[in-house]
């Protein structure tokens, strides 16, 4: 291996140790101290199979919620079965965004990865977060569509 392919490596992995926090970074629109991390980070979003997954991701909330309540399902993730359920046709309707062959901006997917795994502040798992389901889902639609990138993730190229 080469210096530059070291460095390349080192890079991946700390974007992968670290993707989280770079999603909320990238979802709120702060920079953080790499912009190399966070171009790399923002790239990943936006590529096809990284949408593609997250957009499964949402279907699966969706069959889990009409799923629950039809026997004994065992998870450690509490989802808000009710809020998914009232929520069903954006959360849906924002697959089939990210499914599309449309382009999406790295902020929008960042913030469905938020919406998908932040269990505090996301109406998939809490009640009292202070957002509805479909208020989540619209605002994270609206990122993805951003016409203007936002503090440069989107238009950076590797």
């Amino acid at each position: 291996m080469r210096v530059n392919d070291d460095a390349a490596l080192g890079l991946r992995l700390s974007v992968c140790l670290r993707r989280g926090k770079l999603d909320r970074l990238i979802a709120d629109g702060r920079p953080c101290e790499s912009r190399a991390a966070l171009a790399l980070r923002a790239s990943q979003l936006v590529d096809p199979h990284t949408r593609r997954r997250v957009a499964r991701s949402l279907r699966g909330i969706v069959e889990y919620a009409d799923r629950a309540g039809y026997g004994w399902l065992i998870t450690a993730v509490v989802i808000e079965r009710a809020a998914v359920r009232s929520g069903r046709e954006a959360i849906l309707g924002l697959a089939e965004r990210l499914e599309g062959p449309g382009p999406v901006s790295a902020r929008g997917v960042a913030r469905v990865q938020v919406l998908l795994t932040d269990g505090l502040e996301s109406p998939l798992f809490n009640p009292h977060c202070g957002r509805t389901v479909v208020q989540a889902v619209w605002e994270a639609a609206d990122l993805l569509g951003a016409d203007a990138p936002t503090m440069g993730f989107d238009a950076v190229a590797l």
